[in-house]
């Protein structure tokens, strides 16, 4: 995810280059590339300087998307009066990363934290001059892109929709002549011709500073769109200010923390399934299903980058946590890295979330659908179901090309005397789960309810 974003943002500095040079931007190109190129580098520096000063390991990616959207809102100029400012305001926003930091996880999005530290500090606020006319095109591709990969739609949708709300009501309170067809037709070109575009698309979104829980995610975007309209008329800041003030709600709802899981060992599962076995420094309350965030640091990393979200395939019950991946022919190279592992060795994990749970209700009927090593949801949930003697009525479909790549058969045949019947299902001779298979099998399907965890065409 951070590639992409990094790469999108280099495309935006780039087309606003560009477009400058031809005249639909009343900026200067070459400020813009100039003013990029530094607060990138300052932020780059600052990073690895503090990292290495707090041993700790850290993604360099994090630190260039932070300066390209700081050279995005800031200015365009770049001259050598303007040297310090745009030096203070890259180091404000890498510093928040280390020096503010509760249960080893940093609260503020870095470049609203520098944006705003560098309006109260030095009293040189952001322009936002990105959200221009001729950039809306560009920001809205670049956000689906972003967007698509996060899958924080309804985020962005109640932010906008929210604002939207708020202006129209605002022109009712002024006593404005009101059309309701025209009121929204025109608060929609202000959105596009404004920074909260690309506000929204961009910064709002940063995983590391929102709620993982969409619930929250809603409420999240909610709060900043009203914190930023009764801030408008306080502060000059108040669009990085109130999403400041919405970091602090994403850290408390999401019980937030960063680990190092020290490896113990490993074990081959199937023909391409490998598990990792790792020992918390401490350990930590999650349920089964969740996931977390893990960071493996490497020189030369492909474009995917040092990050992956994996669900924690062990029980809460279990002493050790349990990482289950399938390794392709070509793996990344996080993949690479991973796989050459030893005992003794760590990785970051960071970012628990998730609500792919067992329902409170005991007596809930429920159909699991896996496919290939989609199952590891379910591997954590049948152990956590065996380890607490809990009575459950559960159907498993398990969808694999062959037998051979089957995980976690013995942990299934165990939970049977609490409820769980398996279903497996070979591609390569029986084909796809589909309904056919469904209602044969679940002839009381309309009163279950249905997980399904895998690639999305494995139904």
């Amino acid at each position: 995810m951070y590639r992409l974003v990094l790469y999108l943002l280099i495309l935006l500095v780039v087309v606003a280059s560009s477009l400058s040079a031809i005249g639909l931007l009343s900026h200067n190109g070459f400020y813009i590339l100039a003013s990029a190129t530094y607060l990138s580098f300052i932020c780059w520096i600052t990073n690895k300087i503090l990292a290495k000063i707090l041993k700790v390991k850290t993604n360099p990616e994090s630190a260039l998307i932070s300066g390209l959207i700081l050279s995005l809102i800031f200015g365009p100029v770049f001259s050598l009066s303007n040297l310090i400012p745009l030096t203070a305001i890259g180091v404000f926003g890498m510093t928040s990363k280390y020096l503010i930091v509760l249960r080893g996880r940093h609260i503020f999005n870095p470049a609203a934290f520098g944006a705003t530290a560098s309006a109260v500090i030095l009293g040189q606020g952001a322009s936002w001059w990105v959200g221009d006319l001729p950039m809306a095109p560009f920001i809205l591709i670049s956000g689906f892109l972003i967007l698509k990969k996060i899958r924080k739609f309804e985020m962005v949708a109640a932010f906008l929709a929210s604002m939207t709300v708020l202006m129209v009501v605002n022109s009712i309170l002024g006593h404005e002549p009101f059309d309701l067809f025209v009121r929204l037709r025109s608060q929609a070109t202000f959105l596009l011709v404004s920074p909260l575009t690309f506000f929204a698309l961009v910064m709002l979104v940063e995983p590391l500073t929102s709620p993982f829980r969409k619930s929250y995610q809603v409420m999240y975007a909610i709060l900043i769109a009203l914190l930023f309209y009764f801030l408008g008329s306080v502060i000059p800041y108040s669009l990085e200010a109130s999403l400041l003030i919405g970091n602090i709600f994403a850290y408390i709802t999401n019980s937030s923390f960063r680990q190092v899981l020290i490896l113990r060992k490993k074990e081959k599962l199937s023909t391409d399934v490998i598990g990792f076995w790792f020992e918390p420094w401490k350990k930590f309350e999650f349920k089964p299903g969740q996931f977390l965030e893990w960071t493996l640091s490497h020189p030369r990393q492909d474009n995917r980058g040092i990050r992956r979200f994996f669900t924690i395939a062990s029980s809460p019950s279990e002493n050790l946590v349990l990482l289950a991946t399938k390794f392709y022919e070509k793996p990344s190279t996080f993949k690479q890295v991973l796989a050459k592992m030893e005992p003794r060795d760590e990785i970051i994990v960071s970012n628990l979330g998730g609500e792919f749970t067992l329902p409170n209700n005991l007596g809930t009927k429920l159909v699991f659908i896996a496919g290939g090593i989609g199952i590891t949801p379910f591997r954590a949930i049948t152990k956590w179901i065996l380890d607490n003697k809990e009575p459950r009525d559960i159907i498993l479909f398990f969808s694999n090309k062959t037998q051979e790549n089957i995980v976690f058969e013995d942990i299934f045949k165990k939970a049977e005397q609490f409820g769980l019947k398996t279903v497996y299902i070979n591609t390569n001779r029986d084909g796809h789960i589909d309904e056919k298979l469904i209602n044969g099998k679940v002839p009381d399907f309309r009163d279950r309810t249905f997980y399904i965890s895998g690639f999305p065409g494995i139904h």
